[in-house]
């Protein structure tokens, strides 16, 4: 049997994290004053059930109480995959997701901590669920923060496909969701009027530059918008936060945007009409102070190469 040497409830060490904690962080929507439950999941650790996933902002707001100390662990030896659906209430926008992954019992228990993730999204029924993402979480590391295409569900659904290693657990503490008020972009018609779009359906894991499989249907719109438009050239933009050095994310941003041509050359688009283009940090949508605000600025842009020139 497992041996729990950090309780829920208890206060612990700091969180240890590669961001700084946000200043003004925007409102999670997964909390359980605003009547988000958790209705069922694959299996449960005693003590440390699934219902923690939906933290409570009392409880948050006690001294030295961190999300931390919220905690789902599955049943010993469990199978993969692991899930938990979370019922909203009622429909509402995502727009961004926030994993925490430095987990108190890593040390203790070695590669419990959740590694491959999916995040499935419902609006009429919790049976009609929808893949909308999937990625790789980074081992010991909170505020890691993907932006999704804007979505409104009542029902959502995270699968832990793996974990980084222990034979017996898997951990995973509460996940944030926000709204920053955007909404799903028509990238033909942004691209017909404004001649560039900035699209987020666009899927890499952490600090990698390999699209993931729910990239297929913003690539296949791409395509689309390319085939109907032969002569026109595209630039395939990418960009990063200011996290990091600058060579680094300029290097990514080159690689992803890369990676995206590579794929739409794959499906058909002709080599000759893209272009793809690094920007690193150096042309950010919003401040650089939240998990929520970087999220927006990690994306693709998809611009007409007739059309003027955006400014840094």
């Amino acid at each position: 049997m497992k041996r729990r040497t950090l309780l829920l409830g208890i206060a612990g060490m700091p969180w240890r994290s590669h961001a700084a904690p946000e200043p003004h962080p925007p409102h999670n929507l997964l909390v359980r004053e605003r009547g988000v439950a958790v209705v069922a999941a694959s299996s449960s650790y005693g003590g440390s059930e699934a219902d923690n996933l939906v933290p409570s902002l009392q409880r948050l707001a006690e001294p030295g109480v961190t999300l931390q100390d919220f905690i789902w662990c599955t049943e010993d030896n469990a199978p993969f995959p692991h899930w938990a659906l979370l019922d909203l209430q009622r429909p509402q926008w995502i727009t961004t997701l926030v994993f925490n992954n430095a987990l108190k019992d890593e040390p203790a228990y070695p590669g419990i901590s959740a590694r491959g993730v999916e995040v499935w999204l419902g609006r009429e029924s919790r049976d009609r669920l929808q893949r909308v993402a999937s990625f790789e979480l980074e081992r010991g590391r909170a505020h890691q923060a993907v932006r999704i295409e804007p979505t409104e569900a009542r029902w959502l659904k995270f699968v832990v496909t793996s974990n980084w290693g222990h034979p017996a657990w898997t951990e995973m503490n509460p996940a944030a969701a926000h709204d920053d008020g955007s909404r799903p972009a028509d990238l033909a018609q942004a691209l017909d009027r404004q001649g560039h779009v900035d699209v987020y359906g666009l899927y890499f894991d952490f600090a990698r530059a390999s699209l993931r499989p729910e990239s297929e249907a913003v690539l296949a719109q791409i395509l689309a918008w390319h085939r109907a438009h032969p002569q026109v050239r595209l630039r395939i933009e990418g960009h990063t936060d200011a996290i990091g050095a600058a060579s680094a994310n300029d290097a990514l941003s080159l690689a992803r945007a890369q990676a995206v041509v590579s794929a739409l050359v794959a499906r058909g688009a002709r080599t000759d009409a893209l272009q793809a283009i690094g920007h690193g940090a150096r042309q950010p949508v919003a401040p650089n102070d939240s998990d929520s605000a970087r999220a927006r600025n990690r994306r693709v842009s998809v611009v007409r190469a007739d059309a003027p020139s955006r400014q840094p």
